[in-house]
């Protein structure tokens, strides 16, 4: 369990480094009015963008070495909880002033990581049935059709950013379902594995989105909400995760801490300096797009 919390906060670290830097890049992008999947393309060719995308890919495989052994619940609170660790190195590179309930939210999420690592039980998932994985693939597949089919109405960054948290709550679980499987033919013929991977691209498309229409801190506390509660639930309900006896009131104070600690924090993932000035550019240029429809 420790070594699997510790590459829980590892990936954490590295997501949250993602995070700052895939805001940058996204915002030096031209922003779009629908769902794109050419914008995940453009945003390659942005420096900050691809630095976050390869963190994000050591982070997918830490958190999938993580999920072998770590309930979900525990995963995807510590990966919420990274912007606890944005806001500590903002303070400390950066040099921006922590307020009081900065310090507070800081102090929860580190209370509910530690009973949540006293609380969680430990081992494989359980074994899912056979339809679990073409279950999370349709999901999948709908929850990126509905988007793209609502993309027009789309307006802010709190819809995108939710769904994007679905999107990579989804992969966790798919992850989780992988949890037991022990050879490559295994893991390439179950639709886990490419529910996994779809729901990672529609992720990132769905959070770069969100990213151009408006705050990152939006986005952000959006994302987290999505990507941590369903799949908790999901977890508990059908992969067999589980606390040790006596202890799901701890558990449940800890998963409340983490979560709604880092959902305070969430403002800290905003870059705190622009100087090409391109991120008012592009935003004002949405908005004028978004009226002219």
């Amino acid at each position: 369990m420790a070594f699997g919390f510790v590459l829980a906060i590892t990936a954490a670290l590295c997501s949250a480094t993602a995070a700052i830097l895939q805001s940058i890049g996204a915002r030096r992008v031209a922003a779009t009015a629908h769902l794109d999947p050419r914008l995940l393309w453009r945003l390659l060719r942005s420096g900050p963008y691809a630095a976050g995308l390869a963190l994000d890919g050591a982070s997918s495989g830490l958190t999938y070495t993580a999920l072998r052994t770590v309930p979900l619940f525990v995963v995807q609170a510590v990966g919420a909880a990274n912007l606890s660790l944005v806001a500590l190195v903002a303070m400390l590179v950066l040099h921006v002033r922590l307020a009081v309930r900065d310090w507070v939210a800081i102090g929860g999420v580190v209370t509910g990581l530690l009973l949540l690592l006293t609380s969680a039980g430990t081992g494989p998932p359980a074994e899912a049935t056979a339809w679990a994985g073409w279950c999370l693939l349709a999901a999948v597949l709908a929850l990126l059709v509905g988007a793209y089919l609502g993309s027009s109405r789309m307006r802010g960054p709190a819809l995108p950013g939710l769904l994007a948290g679905l999107s990579f709550g989804s992969a966790a679980v798919g992850a989780r379902l992988l949890g037991r499987a022990d050879s490559p033919s295994t893991i390439l013929s179950s639709p886990a594995s490419y529910a996994v991977v779809l729901a990672g691209l529609s992720g990132l498309l769905l959070y770069a989105t969100g990213l151009q229409r408006g705050s990152v801190t939006v986005v952000s506390a959006s994302a987290i909400v999505g990507q941590t509660l369903l799949p908790s639930v999901v977890g508990w309900l059908v992969l067999g995760d589980h606390v040790r006896p006596d202890a799901q009131p701890v558990a449940v104070l800890g998963f409340v801490l983490a979560v709604s600690g880092a959902i305070a924090l969430a403002r800290h993932a905003q870059p705190h300096s622009d100087p090409t000035g391109a991120a008012g550019d592009h935003r004002r240029g949405y908005r004028t797009a978004g009226r002219s429809r």
